[in-house]
């Protein structure tokens, strides 16, 4: 059984971790590369939708068991993704939002770490199931200098050091915008990468685009306790 990620082919600098790097899973991954990139996901745009939908279906021939989307702002596009593949597709991180969200004492908080605040928006929000903003807080990871320079700039490579203290930092800031945080979740897979140190220091669920890819693996191969 394989797991199909769709990819934008502008992606850059990857590290183990980030579900867009050959190795990161046990498992057998095939690759869906889209053109464009995830500034096309700020708004809805048929034309994103359209490269999206024909790059799940090419995945789908492929004979993948499900599929899972490498940009949060994907999750905008979550039911057209889906319809166009026939199989199971987690489209962002996004979606475990109402979840989380469930998980935690009523006054806890949420905290999404987003790779630019500017560009994840309420409608991204909605797709994802999580209608109600209440409890939830975001941080942009822009702000963040080697997060910039790599991920929004492009212009240095990636350095796991000082991408960890930027991820921290930023979780730092969640953590003090809120009462109590409960729950932090990715919306940028390059943050992937990180979630063990953030467990690590912060002591709360992580969530990522890597936990829907083990949730779909493990769902569609289930264990036989009886053997």
């Amino acid at each position: 059984m394989s797991i199909g990620v769709l990819l934008f082919a502008t992606a850059g600098d990857r590290l183990k971790g980030d579900p867009g790097y050959p190795g990161t899973f046990e498992f057998p991954v095939e690759y869906g590369i889209v053109e464009g990139s995830y500034r096309d996901l700020i708004e809805c745009s048929p034309d994103a939708c359209r490269r999206l939908c024909e790059a799940a279906k090419k995945l789908a021939k492929k004979n993948v068991s499900a599929i899972a989307g490498d940009c949060g702002l994907m999750a905008l596009y979550q039911q057209q993704i889906a319809d166009s593949a026939g199989i199971p597709v987690i489209s962002s991180s996004l979606l475990f939002l109402p979840f989380a969200r469930m998980m935690i004492s009523p006054g806890q908080s949420v905290g999404i770490l987003t790779g630019h605040s500017a560009f994840l928006g309420e409608h991204h929000l909605r797709a994802a199931g999580a209608g109600n903003p209440d409890g939830i807080i975001i941080y942009g990871m822009q702000n963040e200098p080697h997060f910039k320079e790599v991920v929004i700039e492009g212009t240095a490579k990636q350095d796991y050091v000082r991408m960890k203290e930027d991820v921290l930092n930023g979780v730092r800031h969640l953590s003090g915008a809120c009462n109590d945080l409960g729950a932090v979740l990715l919306e940028c897979s390059n943050l992937a990468v990180f979630g063990a140190e953030i467990t690590k220091e912060f002591h709360i669920p992580v969530f990522d685009i890597n936990t829907g890819v083990y949730m779909m693996q493990e769902v569609l191969s289930k264990k036989n306790y009886c053997e």
